[in-house]
């Protein structure tokens, strides 16, 4: 438990790489979406360090917008949220529901 603390206290950036394939076949299509990945950050500085890093490895990465309007679909009269908001903008909407389990004390910072 203590090593992992002591990892948690290091650590400087979180970077979840995660397959929202059918979502983003559907925002960027076939031709770009299959082997590439999209990047939600409003972070300028970090997409930077990310490009970087896939041009580096091959990777393709496609800056995609976190668009805070279309978090109004995903609001609920019963529950904290919902965990869709449709198939438009359903990359988007994935992005907006894992944004809201980051406390907003966490910074980013360049290095």
């Amino acid at each position: 438990m203590e090593r992992q603390l002591r990892l948690i206290t290091l650590m400087q950036k979180i970077v979840d790489l995660a397959t929202l394939t059918g979502a983003c076949v559907v925002a960027l299509g076939p031709s770009i979406a299959v082997g590439s990945k999209g990047v939600f950050t409003p972070n300028d500085d970090l997409a930077k360090e990310l490009f970087q890093a896939s041009e580096a490895s091959g990777e393709k990465f496609w800056r995609m917008p976190l668009e805070e309007s279309y978090w109004e679909s995903m609001k609920s009269g019963v529950a904290d949220m919902v965990n869709t908001g449709g198939r438009q903008g359903g990359a988007i909407n994935a992005a907006l529901f894992l944004k809201q389990f980051v406390d907003e004390k966490v910074k980013v910072d360049a290095r």
